[in-house]
């Protein structure tokens, strides 16, 4: 079986959502960003949110003024979020694509991009393609924030990663301004996720 073969496919996402199998979906917005906000480290402006999933941060992106686009490629993920912003009135743009497959439309285009659950659940060798794909979108200074998850553990989705991982995959592309665990975590990721700061260098 070659590596690709194991991969999950948009197939295998969409499954989750068919199913409501979504063990990744906190429900809510994932407290170390509310905290961010709370402090003013997210800069307002142009946010991408890369497989956003059922988008709880899009949701509350939207609703405190930024200029929002989402990206899943799972139809579930996006009716869904459709559904959301539209309900309470919030302006969004959802785009039913692979992250991938951005074209160059959205270069440089991006003051911020919001990282939730994304990076572990793409293939650990996706990983240096997404580093490059986000730096591509992120205006010069641009940010990435993110939460990383520390699973400890074999396999995936979602892949294990490590802060050795993090330094490894961003540190060309970015200035790491802050990086550790953060206490701020739902319960079910307590102590497994490293919360980061990065800023697009040049």
């Amino acid at each position: 079986m070659n590596q690709k073969s194991k991969e999950y496919s948009q197939e295998d996402w969409q499954g989750h959502y068919e199913s409501n199998d979504l063990g990744w979906d906190l429900g809510q917005v994932a407290p170390p960003f509310v905290k961010l906000w709370q402090e003013e480290k997210l800069p307002v402006g142009k946010v991408l949110v890369p497989g956003c999933g059922r988008g709880h941060e899009v949701v509350f992106l939207a609703e405190n003024g930024f200029e929002v686009t989402a990206i899943d490629f799972s139809e579930g993920a996006v009716t869904y979020l459709e559904n959301a912003l539209n309900k309470r009135n919030l302006k969004g743009r959802v785009l039913h694509q692979d992250f991938f497959s951005l074209d160059d439309s959205h270069d440089g285009v991006y003051d911020l991009v919001l990282e939730q659950t994304f990076f572990c659940a793409i293939s650990p060798r996706q990983r240096m393609d997404y580093v490059l794909n986000v730096a591509r979108i992120l205006r010069s200074g641009g940010i990435l924030v993110g939460l990383f998850y520390h699973t400890d553990k074999e396999g995936g989705p979602p892949y294990n990663t490590t802060r050795e991982d993090i330094e490894t995959n961003f540190s060309k592309k970015f200035e790491i301004q802050e990086l550790d665990k953060t206490s701020l975590s739902a319960e079910q990721r307590k102590d497994k996720e490293w919360l980061g700061i990065f800023k697009k260098k040049g």
